[in-house]
């Protein structure tokens, strides 16, 4: 049953290829394979992006840690003069001790969201960016397809054409 499976899947994808080669009249069919992954650890583009995004996290992380160090000075506080602080004066600095805790929770969750959202954002924006250079690619190039390489089994080395798209994708950044 399962060799049935492949067997009719490599007829099917071997079917599309002879299609589109027919539809393409006398151009030969043409494939080329990217390595998205590759393209957005190497790229000097996606770097600098990510350069950024790192800039922005490490300022809100600074702002986190101080906050957080804040909560330990009066935990400290409030351990060391536990004794000799009145009952008054002892609720009054574990209510703020609580309200720092709580308020730094939610600042940390506040950061995290925004944090994640923006690596979605620029994710999208460096993706999008990567599908204009490829499709002007596969047109200029006159591909018949460009696959990705995770999504492709096995393929020859000769159609990888991940280092043009990065050459191709810095020098228009």
């Amino acid at each position: 049953m399962k060799k049935r499976y492949v067997y009719y899947v490599i007829v099917l994808i071997t079917l599309s290829f002879a299609t589109a080669a027919f539809a393409a009249g006398n151009n030969p069919v043409k494939i080329g394979v990217i390595d998205i992954q590759k393209i957005l650890q190497e790229s000097k583009a996606t770097k600098k992006a990510q350069s950024i995004y790192k800039k922005d996290f490490e300022s809100k992380r600074t702002l986190l840690n101080s906050s957080e160090k804040k909560i330990q000075r009066l935990e400290e506080d409030l351990k060391d003069n536990r004794k000799t602080l009145s009952v008054d004066a002892r609720k009054e600095k574990e209510e703020n001790l609580a309200k720092q805790v709580k308020e730094y929770k939610r600042l940390a969750a506040d950061m995290d969201e925004e944090l994640k959202k923006k690596d979605v954002e620029l994710t999208s924006k460096l993706l999008a960016e990567i599908g204009e250079i490829v499709q002007a690619l596969l047109k200029k190039e006159q591909y018949t397809v460009i696959l990705q390489r995770d999504k492709v089994v096995a393929f020859d080395e000769a159609v990888d054409i991940t280092e043009k798209v990065i050459k191709l994708y810095d020098e228009e950044k």
